[in-house]
């Protein structure tokens, strides 16, 4: 039996937030850094809604792979969202997960993360069994040495700082011992100019 040898990559597919959202959540995540130990804070560049989690990917798959999403982002319109607090996933007084959560069309982005799943099942990727829970990831690993206090400021989440127009999708590679970790493979804008 011969050893897989082609090279691969571990790939996810995202959505990218506006700037001053970016922004806006490193003010917060500066302020929560002095109240809260977790063992990674995740870079400002960093910041994205996962809509799949493709793992590790051989490079035969990538033409493909755009080719689909290109199909994807062109019968798919842009969409509005907002920030909408904070929450984490994982034990109550020890999170392993930080985020930021997202409110706005959220029905719109549902339907993106269908058709992106529609989209990678023809290639053989597997679709999330668990539930939709978009989010943007903050930090992971809560260390500290006494139970997690929620005991935080909320973030601002009203103004122009915290609503974006959700207009392109991305797909990024991850590089884990990089910063900040994530690069772009390809970036799909929203035209819904295709009826195919």
């Amino acid at each position: 039996m011969m050893a897989d040898t082609e090279n691969k990559m571990r790939l996810f597919i995202g959505v990218p937030l506006g700037e001053s959202v970016s922004v806006a959540l490193d003010n917060w995540a500066k302020q929560a850094r002095r109240q809260w130990t977790f063992s990674r804070w995740v870079h400002p560049a960093d910041y994205h809604i996962t809509l799949q989690f493709l793992g590790d990917t051989p490079e035969s798959k990538l033409a493909p792979l755009l080719d689909g999403l290109n199909r994807t982002a062109a019968r798919s319109d842009p969409f509005r969202l907002t920030l909408g607090g904070w929450g984490t996933f994982g034990l109550p007084a020890s999170p392993r997960v930080l985020w930021a959560a997202v409110a706005g069309d959220i029905n719109r982005l549902h339907e993106l993360y269908h058709q992106v799943m529609e989209s990678t099942a023809s290639l053989g990727f597997v679709p999330e069994a668990r539930p939709y829970r978009p989010h943007i990831t903050l930090a992971r690993k809560y260390k500290g040495t006494t139970p997690w206090d929620r005991g935080m400021p909320e973030a601002d989440t009203s103004g122009a700082a915290a609503e974006w127009m959700a207009d392109r999708f991305c797909l990024f590679r991850t590089h884990m011992q990089a910063t900040p970790m994530y690069e772009r493979m390809g970036e799909f804008r929203l035209s819904g100019t295709s009826d195919s």
